[in-house]
């Protein structure tokens, strides 16, 4: 192949990429524009049924996961919390503020059933609520009163003590006597515990032991992993 033939097909390719790079950013805009056209449709929509996504739980949730999946915060599509209510709001049922602790109690939830099989420490969830809540700090409190909001209305399965530390079931688990036991151990020594000391605390086979771990590894209620010292058996709710 020539000089100048070698010349003619660099400057096509180049051409080809300089087209293809036009192509792509075009797409990407217009792309962009159907994104913030969603974005405006669903603000419409949010605006148009605000009071049914604050009365129905299930829309609400709904409404969550959709913004989710366009990339924007969730609860605060419904509740555009900008400071708590004060003593008269709350006379007047304008108390908002509560529902919007309970939804991002159900986010946060959602992705405790993934990461711990459903349970979390009360301390916990006020420390992720807090992280996640724009600038509002959430009290005790009123986290409480939201869950005790949930669990009477069966949103979340029950709030329970383990060695003196408080845990939200976000599902029943499935727990026998003998996990309760080891759960109740884990709690007295800041969730993670020695195989050997689970076997001396217990007075078990080691048969018995590792049957009930197994299904509460399988629930990713703990986390089994080997160190210097030994195995050892974290919980992550704990």
């Amino acid at each position: 192949m020539g000089l100048r033939r070698i010349e003619e097909k660099l400057t096509q390719e180049a051409e080809l990429k300089r087209k293809g790079t036009k192509l792509a950013l075009k797409s990407l805009e217009e792309l962009s524009q159907k994104v913030h056209q969603l974005h405006d449709e669903l603000q419409k929509l949010e605006k148009t049924y605000e009071g049914d996504f604050k009365k129905n739980p299930q829309l609400a949730q709904r409404l969550m996961l959709i913004r989710e999946e366009l990339g924007l915060p969730k609860a605060l599509g419904i509740y555009e919390v900008g400071k708590k209510p004060g003593m008269i709001d709350k006379l007047k049922g304008k108390d908002d503020y509560l529902n919007y602790i309970s939804l991002r109690i159900i986010e946060i939830g959602k992705d405790t059933r993934l990461r711990t099989g459903g349970l979390l420490s009360v301390s916990e969830l006020l420390t992720r609520l807090n992280d996640e809540s724009k600038g509002i700090t959430i009290s005790i409190n009123d986290m409480n009163s939201a869950l005790k909001m949930l669990e009477e209305n069966g949103m979340i399965h029950a709030i329970k003590k383990l060695a003196g530390i408080k845990i939200v079931e976000f599902l029943d688990p499935k727990l026998s006597d003998d996990h309760q036991l080891i759960l109740d151990l884990a709690a007295q020594y800041n969730g993670e515990i020695g195989l050997s000391e689970l076997l001396r605390k217990t007075s078990w086979t080691i048969e018995r032991v590792n049957t009930a771990l197994d299904s509460l590894i399988k629930q990713r209620i703990a986390i089994k992993s080997d160190s210097l010292d030994g195995v050892i058996i974290s919980f992550p709710a704990i």
